[in-house]
Formats: C-alpha cells, sequence, structure tokens
C-alpha cells in the first residue's frame, strides 16, 4: 500500500511541446493588468452652464475675405438695354417717310405673284399700318423702324430685315401687332426667294 502513494505531478512538463499539441490555458490564473476603466465612446458630454468653463477653447480664428456691401452686377445695364434716341430728337418728315415705306412694300407685293391670295390679306395689314401712322398712333421710332425695314427689303437684305421687325414685336407690340403680321409674311417670302436665287447661283 505504501508503493501506492503517488509523488505530486510536477507543475512543468519535462519536452518542449509540438507543433500541433494543444496549448494549455491557465484558467484559474489572475489577470496581472490593472483594472481599467472602459472608455464610453456614446457617452454624451454635457455643455457647459457657466460662460467661464476652463475646458471650452475658443474657435480658431479663420481669415476670410470681406464679404461685399452690395451685390456688384456681371454684365451692365448700359450694354443690356441699347441705347436709343428719344423721340424728341428725331426728326422725321411723317408723310413722306409714309409714302416711301408703302411704296416699297406695294412694290415688293406686286412682284410677288407667288404669295397667291396672300397677297391680299397682306394688302390690307399695310392699309392697317396707314391709317394707324395718319392718325398718330405710330411713334417716330416706330415710324424710322419701318423705314429701315423697308430700306432693307429694297437692297435684299431680308435678314435684316426680319431682325427689325422682330424688335418691333417686342420693343412696341402693342402699336404693331395689328398690322405686322402681314409685314412679316412678305419679310419671309422675300427670304425664301433670296435662297432660292443663292441655289440657283451655285
Amino acid at each position: 500500500m505504501e508503493n501506492c502513494d503517488s509523488s505530486p505531478a510536477p507543475s512543468k512538463v519535462s519536452y518542449d511541446p509540438g507543433w500541433n499539441d494543444p496549448p494549455s490555458f491557465a484558467y484559474n490564473a489572475q489577470s496581472t493588468a490593472p483594472n481599467r476603466p472602459r472608455n464610453i465612446l456614446n457617452k454624451r458630454v454635457a455643455f457647459p452652464l457657466s460662460g467661464n468653463a476652463t475646458n471650452s477653447m475658443p474657435p480658431p480664428s479663420i481669415n476670410l475675405p470681406p464679404m461685399p456691401s452690395t451685390l456688384e452686377l456681371q454684365t451692365p445695364i448700359q450694354n443690356i438695354v441699347p441705347e436709343t434716341k428719344s423721340e424728341e430728337h428725331i426728326e422725321l418728315d411723317s408723310e413722306s417717310t409714309l409714302k416711301e415705306v408703302k411704296d416699297i412694300l406695294l412694290q415688293l407685293l406686286e412682284s410677288s405673284s407667288e404669295l397667291g391670295p396672300k397677297s391680299e390679306s397682306i394688302k390690307k395689314k399695310i392699309t392697317t399700318m396707314e391709317d394707324m401712322w395718319r392718325n398718330d398712333k405710330l411713334t417716330k421710332i416706330v415710324q424710322l423702324r419701318m423705314r429701315e425695314l423697308a430700306y432693307a427689303l429694297r437692297d435684299d437684305t431680308p435678314k435684316k430685315a426680319d431682325d427689325i421687325h422682330k424688335a418691333l414685336m417686342v420693343d412696341h407690340v402693342s402699336a404693331v401687332c395689328s398690322w405686322m403680321p402681314g409685314v412679316k409674311q412678305l419679310i419671309y417670302h422675300c427670304i425664301a426667294r433670296s435662297e432660292l436665287l443663292a441655289i440657283d447661283k451655285e
């Protein structure tokens, strides 16, 4: 029975563990690392109630350029609205100008047999323009622009006449809206005819 007493097992193995031996864990070992408080990352920090908080630091100053007191327009107004002479400074013989404009328009209308039945409608519009002209319902600026339009058609530059017609429809629509559609038809007919002549020359 005396031989049954077993000597205490050695605390360490006398051989080096192999590469596939399981590691030995000390389950009852006490942690040697001191207890450190956990960092709670989602904890809110209370805003200091008093203005004399020691931890509050003023935000760093950023040198920004001063804001302009008034916004500067990129495009000057005089470039948007073209300068026009006032009516008082326009020297224009209204009666002779009307005769000149009417003669040019009617002459173009008579030479445009391709318009067919549209000619009568255009002629009525020209008559309406004449009545408003004689009754002083058209300003001197409108009369001057109509003379430039007629000269452009006479000189075979109908696209220039079209530009003048569009400007009149924008700036003086109330004065020209009743008769300008007839003049527009005549202008477009002249544009089409000049384009056909240019094709034939090629």
